[in-house]
């Protein structure tokens, strides 16, 4: 295993104790909404005009997937749907007042315990975690298909 191999392996290991920590964390802190309702509920609060296809666009699924986890926040009152003038298919998903009070309270929630994980950290440092995190997150996808 090349140096290069053993920094990749560890770096696997770190973002997957991340993604770990992650959905405990929200699960014990959030308990109201999961975490795919909340960032469902985000990308719908990110356009003034949402629509099914937007939420898909914003969120890389397809528009059966939006459809089903809109119809189920939905059902529990957090977002509406209405149909969108001179539109035959195309709804406009709106938040509702609960839906918005639930999305910024989980916000509010996970922006403390994130700033609780970096305390301590220079202002430098989060900075360039952010930047490297982006930069990991805008990479260019890689190919899904299974390894052989």
């Amino acid at each position: 295993m090349t140096n290069r191999d053993s920094t990749l392996e560890d770096l696997r290991v770190e973002l997957r104790e991340v993604a770990r920590r992650l959905r405990r964390e929200w699960s014990e802190r959030v308990p109201d909404i999961t975490f795919a309702e909340s960032t469902l509920l985000s990308a719908v609060d990110a356009h003034e005009r949402a629509t099914m296809v937007d939420v898909a666009q914003e969120l890389q699924i397809d528009k059966s997937t939006a459809s089903r986890q809109v119809a189920a926040i939905e059902r529990r009152g957090l977002i509406t749907r209405r149909a969108l003038a001179g539109e035959r298919r195309a709804q406009l998903l709106e938040l509702t007042p609960q839906g918005r009070k639930v999305l910024a309270t989980a916000s509010a929630t996970w922006l403390e315990s994130v700033g609780r994980r970096v305390e301590g950290w220079s202002d430098d440092e989060v900075d360039q975690f952010v930047d490297l995190l982006h930069r990991y997150n805008t990479a260019p996808p890689v190919d899904t298909s299974p390894v052989e």
